[in-house]
């Protein structure tokens, strides 16, 4: 739908621009790797083993925004996949947990932006 096509447009814009007080990592240093092997995906199904994946590789969202450890490609590469698995799967009701992590990464955007005193909406 265009809302959350306009919420992942805004996250790669935010995620692409994070300020330089997050160290840089390029695509061969990045911790921020997401890899869906054949057998999370047949335990879990696509979005479930995706979900798992960002938790595991992003940390936690109950606790607060995410802090992000670096900025880069790594990290942008996130909204592609967010973005092609709820295109692929726009039919489950699952894709909520998918809107709840573009949600939960603008915020932890726009908490980076905050922290060196850049307001953002």
């Amino acid at each position: 739908d265009y809302k959350t096509k306009d919420k992942l447009q805004q996250l790669s814009l935010f995620l692409s621009n994070l300020p330089q007080t997050i160290p840089y990592a390029d695509t061969a240093q990045t911790h921020y790797r997401l890899f869906l092997d054949d057998e999370k995906i047949e335990d879990m199904g696509p979005i479930g083993a995706l979900n798992r994946e960002l938790e595991c590789v992003m940390g936690q969202r109950h606790n607060g925004p995410i802090l992000f450890k670096e900025r880069g490609p790594g990290l942008e590469a996130a909204v592609d996949v967010l973005e092609s698995h709820l295109i692929e799967h726009h039919n489950s009701p699952e894709t909520i947990l998918l809107v709840k992590w573009v949600d939960g990464l603008t915020t932890a955007a726009k908490a980076a932006f905050a922290s060196t005193g850049i307001m953002v909406s």
